[in-house]
């Protein structure tokens, strides 16, 4: 029986990872915009990243307070609301809401997201098996992005943002959150752990909003820029080196070496955008998740994070080598191999703290320089627009950078023979 409730904590962890994920990308379709007002437009494209950053803040918030003060109950019950939120969001949404709100709207989307993520984060990433399930969920859904195209939605109506993630998904995500709560509310599964720190551990908020403020600032300067004609070399690279020392300072505020994973997030994310639309029918997730899979498994057999952003930088060549070719099978293959980094990624940062493990995932889904470079047809339109292989270039720079940093973080938090023979602490993440 035990065997089945971990199994069953782990398609929950994994549902409500997705749900929580697709929720902070905000896949709007904008097919409707080109009929509204364009400050209605604007308003809503602005409201994208702040909304995806307040979410991973209070992810990595709600991580921190219920780790360091809370039994297991609060995390399920706390998980349960940010579900409860997004579903209520979205059944209501069509009939009281109208076009101007959808923007608040997006951003109640991206704090009951944050809610979710951070709190199911926190009560499964010390167990084994819900801890794979949680992370097979986050970076397969931070490659597949959104259900817009799976389900086909293409409505020319703005409420088309209420219908992903699909409401069936958020309510399977609910139900199966209530159970499991159910589950882990008896009174032995809520004892502390001996050795728990007391004390509010605050680096981890301090290094995400440090981190993520940054990120938005430049990525929303660097849209401003480009909003006049001319070149922008050095506009992108004043935003590529802001994302790098923001990167690099953010995960020197972490314990230990936990900042590999911001690091490894820092730079996949410009990386799986330079990589443009890939094609997304069913049989693409599949492929996402199970090389997601074999990427997380591998990264725990031979956690080596400098390896990790080897193979970031090969997928921004690749995306450099395909920049303007429309061969779908081209796309295919980038997309599952990038799914195949992002989890190996995933296994190898190894944090050894659950907040540091919520940061890490939940740093996949903030912006980066590349969401600033248009191209030629986006909305809105712009005065100048990035040539084709911008976005790998400035991806491998990113990445760069981030190899720096991670040596930074190496030469100031070596290992010593006292912290490799120490255990693991407790309230560590689980060792999938």
């Amino acid at each position: 029986m035990r065997r089945i409730g971990e199994t069953f904590d782990t398609i929950t962890a994994f549902c409500g990872a997705a749900v929580a994920g697709v929720t902070l990308l905000l896949p709007l379709t904008y097919t409707w915009s080109g009929e509204s007002a364009s400050y209605r437009v604007a308003a809503l494209y602005a409201s994208v990243p702040r909304g995806a950053t307040v979410g991973v803040v209070v992810a990595v918030t709600v991580a921190v307070l219920i780790h360091t003060f809370a039994r297991p109950r609060v995390a399920w019950n706390t998980a349960l609301a940010g579900a409860s939120g997004l579903l209520i969001n979205h059944l209501v949404g069509t009939d009281v809401s109208a076009p101007d709100l959808l923007t608040t709207r997006n951003y109640v989307d991206s704090i009951c997201g944050g809610l979710l993520l951070g709190a199911l984060g926190a009560a499964v990433l010390r167990r084994p098996l819900p801890a794979f399930g949680f992370a097979l969920g986050s970076v397969g859904f931070f490659v597949f992005g959104d259900f817009a195209e799976l389900l086909h939605i293409r409505v020319q109506t703005p409420y088309t943002v209420l219908q992903t993630p699909p409401r069936w998904l958020i309510l399977t995500a609910l139900v199966s959150i209530a159970l499991s709560a159910i589950r882990n509310s008896s009174p032995a599964r809520q004892a502390r752990e001996p050795g728990e720190q007391s004390e509010l551990p605050i680096a981890p908020i301090i290094s995400i909003m440090l981190f993520g403020l940054m990120v938005i600032a430049g990525t929303e300067w660097l849209t401003r820029q480009y909003d006049r004609p001319g070149g922008h070399t050095m506009d992108i690279a004043m935003a590529a080196g802001a994302t790098v020392i923001a990167a690099t300072v953010a995960a020197m505020l972490l314990p230990r070496r936990d900042g590999a994973g911001l690091l490894l997030a820092a730079s996949l994310v410009p990386a799986a955008e330079s990589m443009g639309a890939t094609p997304r029918p069913l049989w693409i997730l599949v492929a996402i998740l199970v090389a997601a899979g074999f990427g997380i498994v591998g990264g725990l057999a031979a956690p080596m994070p400098s390896f990790g952003l080897f193979l970031t930088g090969v997928l921004a060549v690749y995306s450099i080598a395909v920049a303007g070719h429309g061969n779908i099978v081209l796309h295919g293959i980038g997309g599952i191999g990038l799914a195949l980094v992002a989890g190996y990624c995933c296994g190898a940062a190894k944090p050894r703290y659950v907040p540091s493990g919520v940061l890490a995932l939940g740093a996949l889904f903030l912006p980066s320089v590349v969401s600033a470079l248009p191209e030629a047809g986006e909305l809105p339109t712009r005065d100048a627009t990035a040539g084709v292989g911008t976005s790998g270039r400035t991806a491998m720079v990113i990445t760069l950078g981030c190899a720096v940093g991670l040596a930074v973080l190496y030469r100031y938090r070596p290992l010593t023979r006292a912290n490799v023979a120490a255990a693991a602490p407790a309230g560590a993440v689980a060792d999938i």
